[in-house]
């Protein structure tokens, strides 16, 4: 089986694990994203058809990855192959319901959010696919465990005088901590991260739609203790509450827990452990991998993307709904001027793209 994949690379990206499980599971992985430095690839304008067409041996299947960053692929509803996308952020932004509409099969990492976009796509090739690990990266580096308290995550313009920026502002000025704040001015790289919470004793998790994050998967992985305020009812399909991972209601709850936690050592370690043994032996990317062919080799998956059968209006409306979010604004040029747009029309379709760059 061949897979072209396509998103924005770069060297610390936790996707080269994903396309390392792809390739062990006997695939060929061909990257037909945006080109980096360290990394061949193609230039967002050129069509996906034409991509896909010129490649030997032509791929089965696409997988475009969810990057928040400037890259769709344009022309993806046109190809003659089944198409797959991987939503990451599913709580965040009306345009990536309608990004989804140009794929027949929809991987969300938030259980909560399959009906919503089973809904928007109009079909029910929508599936759960959430966060994971790589054993060679994430697991217990065996380091001295100096930090009481450990958190790595977005702490800026959507986290700004919200529930996460009080709690974290809480135990900074209570426990000894890695610096919360340091990736408001420089981010972690996945090494980083993995000795921040191989020192830790406890990985804090908040998060915007109380849905299984990242944190909590490299937490558990590393050997920290996790306390988390997760509420996706899927989560007690990954984890058990009390055994693996601590769930905590409000800000005294908290601290409450960790000061017992930090009282009680072989508890805390009790807890740890059993969370490191359950994210090892099920929540890997090979196990992602294995959710993804079991999904496409069902009798029933078929070539199911709205944006197949739309109307040409309707396609370049919703085009250029996903590259105002995503700050395309050439792709939207191109797209409005392809779909017969006057000056004037053009013009009008690239002013929220252009207020969108002014303000974020």
């Amino acid at each position: 089986m061949n897979l072209a994949i396509g998103y924005e690379w770069h060297p610390t990206t936790l996707l080269n694990y994903l396309e390392k499980a792809i390739c062990e599971l006997g695939w060929t992985v061909t990257y037909v994203g945006l080109p980096h430095v360290f990394r061949p690839g193609y230039d967002m304008r050129i069509p996906i058809t034409e991509i896909i067409d010129a490649l030997q041996p032509k791929p089965d299947i696409f997988l475009w990855i969810d990057p928040g960053t400037r890259y769709f692929p344009v022309g993806i509803e046109n190809l003659d192959i089944p198409t797959l996308c991987w939503i990451i952020d599913p709580h965040l932004g009306h345009w990536r319901p309608s990004a989804a509409r140009f794929f027949d099969g929809v991987f969300v990492t938030e259980h909560d959010y399959i009906d919503h976009y089973k809904q928007a796509v109009g079909h029910d090739q929508v599936y759960w696919l959430p966060p994971c690990i790589e054993p060679t990266l994430h697991y217990d580096h065996n380091l001295p465990r100096k930090y009481d308290v450990g958190f790595i995550g977005n702490i800026v313009r959507a986290h700004r005088n919200t529930s996460r920026e009080r709690q974290l502002k809480l135990l900074a000025a209570k426990y000894k901590t890695n610096d919360f704040f340091r990736s408001a001015k420089q981010y972690y790289s996945p090494e980083e991260i993995v000795e921040v919470y191989s020192q830790s004793r406890i990985v804090f998790n908040t998060s915007i739609s109380g849905g299984v994050t990242q944190r909590i998967l490299e937490g558990t992985a590393c050997g920290a203790l996790v306390l988390t305020d997760t509420r996706d009812e899927a989560m007690g399909n990954m984890y058990e509450f009390g055994r693996d991972v601590v769930r905590y209601t409000t800000d005294e709850d908290l601290m409450q827990k960790i000061d017992y936690y930090l009282a009680h050592e072989d508890e805390r370690a009790s807890i740890a452990r059993s969370g490191s043994e359950r994210v090892h032996s099920q929540h890997t990317y090979h196990q992602r991998v294995k959710t993804i062919v079991e999904a496409i080799s069902a009798p029933s998956f078929g070539k199911n993307a709205p944006m197949r059968r739309a109307r040409p209006q309707v396609r370049t409306e919703t085009r250029i709904d996903v590259y105002t979010h995503l700050h395309m604004l050439d792709a939207i040029l191109d797209a409005s001027r392809a779909a017969g747009y006057n000056p004037l029309r053009r013009a009008r379709a690239v002013l929220p793209c252009l207020a969108r760059r002014l303000i974020i």
